[in-house]
């Protein structure tokens, strides 16, 4: 961890948290990563790193020690104004993203692996 104060880390890693989260879903090894989830497992980058977009995408990203964990969750789990707009298919899995650090920061995405 680096010695920035937590309101600065938190800010830094939601400003980059959806984009880390679509590519996550867009590259082919997380991708296969995330469909082997089960239900409450986690995978963090820390451990699985980050996917190659992103970092092409977000240079800057590779100094700043970003550490999110991405989990499979139930859509009985996704709040309801998270999750309202989305066109659910039989194999949509769902997952949340969130801040290693700030759990409570947490982003949802509904995925369709079929489509891939």
């Amino acid at each position: 961890m680096t010695s920035r104060k937590p309101r600065i880390e938190k800010k830094l890693h939601t400003r980059y948290q959806a984009d880390f989260l679509f590519e996550c879903s867009q590259d082919p090894s997380w991708a296969d990563k995330l469909q082997k989830l089960e239900d409450g497992q986690a995978l963090e980058s820390a451990v699985e790193g980050v996917p190659e977009d992103f970092t092409a995408q977000f240079p800057e990203t590779e100094s700043l020690l970003l550490n999110y964990c991405i989990e499979r969750v139930e859509l009985a789990d996704v709040p309801r104004n998270a999750a309202c707009w989305w066109q659910l298919e039989e194999g949509t899995q769902f997952f949340l993203c969130y801040p290693a650090q700030f759990p409570q920061a947490a982003l949802y995405l509904a995925v369709d692996f079929d489509d891939h």
